[in-house]
């Protein structure tokens, strides 16, 4: 397993980011297989949010309880929108007071390490968003924070009124960077980073922790409706069809070369991963260790 580090944080975090939606939770037994199998590779880092529900924050607070709740890093997110338009949005001092203490409140935990807005909203000043996460630092109940589908322009903003005003700043970012291009967003607003965005990591070395980081199954060939949506396009089988090369070369499967792709961009990223079974967690442990030469990776994006 590979690791890196995050500004405002003191331990180093693993390259793959365990994610709890596959994880079932009326079956505890395999769900804490799963973790246990991904903790025994190296992984040190779990992807929750509020709005994933109560049953996967009861399941985080059975293992919490069995294991001690520094088991694993809590990537915990919040403030995700009740309707996909600008009334469902949640990007309050109340919609994070009540998402940030739920999380500790259902896992039975005393602090998130991480807690990351899930979504944003750009009527709010990020500097608001800045003093209101700085008052839960300052109480203990995280060590740092984030934006998922935050532009990267926001984060700047948000980070430029910390420095101005001595105040603990993000720590990373979470949009979707895969190898796959999508047609049109997944869900509302969430975000593929573009080439500015991606520019602008290479360029300050800001943490990314990519979501759907091996294409949300495009690359296994998973048939499903949101996948034909998003991703069903000339650029991307094209690109599957370069994935399966490479893959065949390193004599590893296609959906670790997409993961791979991911996770050797040249800037400071880490890869969220959603396996269901054993041999799924050891399969991405063995993705986030495969390198590709630049040659590589501008081949499968671009096929030269």
């Amino acid at each position: 397993m590979k690791y890196g580090t995050v500004p405002h944080y003191e331990k180093p975090i693993s390259k793959i980011v365990m994610g709890v939606i596959p994880l079932p939770t009326n079956d505890h037994v395999k769900s804490f297989e799963l973790l246990d199998a991904y903790r025994a590779a190296g992984g040190n880092i779990i992807d929750n949010s509020y709005s994933y529900g109560a049953g996967f924050s009861a399941l985080m607070r059975a293992y919490y309880e069995k294991n001690g709740q520094d088991a694993l890093i809590r990537f915990d997110k919040g403030n995700h929108h009740t309707s996909n338009d600008d009334a469902g949005r949640r990007v309050s001092k109340e919609a994070i007071d009540n998402d940030l203490l739920g999380n500790l409140e259902r896992q039975g935990v005393e602090f998130s390490d991480f807690y990351v807005l899930h979504r944003d909203d750009p009527r709010v000043p990020a500097g608001n968003v800045v003093e209101w996460l700085n008052e839960h630092l300052a109480a203990g109940r995280i060590k740092a924070f984030g934006g998922s589908n935050w532009r990267h322009t926001r984060i700047a903003e948000a980070n430029e009124y910390a420095e101005k005003h001595g105040l603990q700043g993000f720590s990373v970012s979470s949009p979707n960077l895969s190898l796959a291009l999508a047609n049109e967003p997944m869900w509302w607003e969430a975000l593929q980073i573009n080439r500015e965005g991606r520019d602008w990591h290479e360029k300050t070395g800001f943490p990314l922790f990519s979501w759907s980081s091996g294409g949300g199954g495009f690359f296994a060939r998973v048939e499903s409706d949101d996948i034909k949506r998003v991703y069903h396009n000339e650029t991307n089988f094209a690109r599957l069809k370069r994935a399966d090369e490479i893959a065949e070369k390193h004599g590893v499967t296609t959906p670790q070369i997409a993961l791979a792709w991911t996770l050797n961009q040249p800037m400071n990223v880490w890869g969220l991963i959603g396996p269901n079974t054993v041999e799924q967690v050891e399969a991405n442990v063995i993705a986030a260790n495969i390198t590709l030469t630049p040659e590589e990776l501008s081949y499968l994006e671009h096929g030269n």
